[in-house]
């Protein structure tokens, strides 16, 4: 077979969703391991800990992965339907349960049972997801999650207690596109933007703002939907 026929981004593509396959599997391993942790020594608590946080980043890596193909395709439409929040949030603190308990992490989860909001489960879902797997990495040990309806939008807030985000993360988020020389963090924020904005209701669209201070004057990621 002729290598003019192949079409890169589609192997790309097919390779990612089998990796994300192989991974799920490991991952839920790892939350089975995570039974028997309470046997290890401290040593083996953190090396098991790393494990854990690499795969998880390597889950939202993949994911970040098929977002930027679709969105190169032009192929991205968001299926948007109605959710209580405290569902979607609830579901990805249990993703990260395991990886947040060997990580010493307390999650103060405030949510109103029945609010609920139009959105894409699965988008959303990622984004929060790879925060919290940023929070069980970066924060001291505490870490709070809210859903709320602010100004007629869907406000999602999620702060720690950790040192903050760095001055060059803070300088860029403004910026519209990714520089030409760019960094995990800046993708992963240019991603998660870019899952916000694809939410528009009549001339609004959604947003995203990274700050310090928040609840415990660490970090603060902020998400908002019309």
């Amino acid at each position: 077979m002729s290598s003019d026929n192949i079409s890169f981004p589609q192997v790309l593509a097919t390779g990612v969703q089998d990796m994300k396959s192989s991974l799920s599997m490991l991952l839920s391993s790892l939350e089975v391991m995570n039974e028997h942790s309470q046997s290890l020594d401290e040593n083996q608590r953190q090396a098991y800990a790393s494990l854990h946080y690499e795969a998880a980043r390597i889950n939202t890596e993949l994911f970040q992965l098929q977002l930027l193909h679709k969105l190169s395709n032009h192929d991205l439409v968001p299926q948007i339907d109605e959710y209580y929040l405290i569902d979607t949030l609830q579901e990805q603190l249990a993703n990260c349960d395991s990886l947040l308990e060997i990580r010493g992490v307390e999650v103060d989860l405030q949510c109103d049972e029945n609010f609920n909001w139009y959105f894409d489960n699965e988008l959303i879902s990622a984004v929060v997801y790879k925060t919290l797997v940023n929070c069980a990495r970066y924060s001291k040990g505490r870490v709070q999650l809210v859903a709320e309806e602010d100004s007629g939008q869907l406000l999602i807030s999620i702060s720690d207690d950790g040192n903050g985000y760095p001055k060059f993360m803070l300088d860029q988020a403004e910026l519209k596109q990714l520089p030409e020389q760019f960094n995990s963090p800046q993708l992963d924020y240019f991603c998660s933007r870019r899952v916000a904005e694809l939410h528009t209701k009549q001339n609004e669209c959604g947003s995203l703002s990274i700050a310090n201070g928040g609840a415990y004057d660490g970090g603060l990621f902020q998400l908002r939907l019309p």
